[in-house]
């Protein structure tokens, strides 16, 4: 599963789900690899995660870094870069591993690819360090899926 978290209309939180969409306009995904717009959900992801092994989320994250850095988080890490909540659905998303974790319920691999954000506040557009940053984040999503056995086109 291939996830993309944000708000569409909070700036830069929308990075990861700009770079999903960009992921299913310029890539052909396998069969077996779903998409989800899982928007600001948080805790109610739980019942759409179950029963897959491989979960790749895509999200802003604001850690005070340089503006637009991509980075790649692997399961263990996820909740020290989602230490600053940014908005209720990373809270949630903190809270929903913490709950996958308690339950034995994580997947055999869970990889956040994150954006680094420069403000969240009311608007549509990205700024412009994240922006230049969305096509980065999507090459790294790919590779990751081709270091999990997909072939992408």
């Amino acid at each position: 599963m291939v996830l993309g978290l944000g708000n569409l209309v909070m700036t830069d939180d929308s990075a990861g789900l700009v770079a999903l969409d960009l992921l299913k306009k310029t890539r052909t995904l396998p069969g077996d690899i779903e998409v989800m717009d899982g928007g600001t959900l948080g805790l109610d992801l739980l019942a759409y995660m179950e029963g897959y092994e491989n979960i790749l989320i895509v999200d802003c994250v604001m850690r005070g870094k340089k503006p637009g850095e991509v980075i790649r988080v692997e399961a263990e890490e996820i909740e020290t870069v989602f230490a600053k909540c940014l908005s209720p659905h990373q809270m949630g998303l903190k809270d929903l591993i913490a709950v996958l974790r308690l339950q034995e319920r994580m997947p055999a691999r869970m990889t956040v690819v994150g954006i680094e954000g420069v403000t969240i506040g009311l608007g549509t557009e990205l700024t412009p360090h994240v922006a230049q940053s969305i096509a980065p984040a999507v090459d790294l999503m790919v590779q990751i899926l081709a270091e999990w056995g997909h072939e992408i086109h």
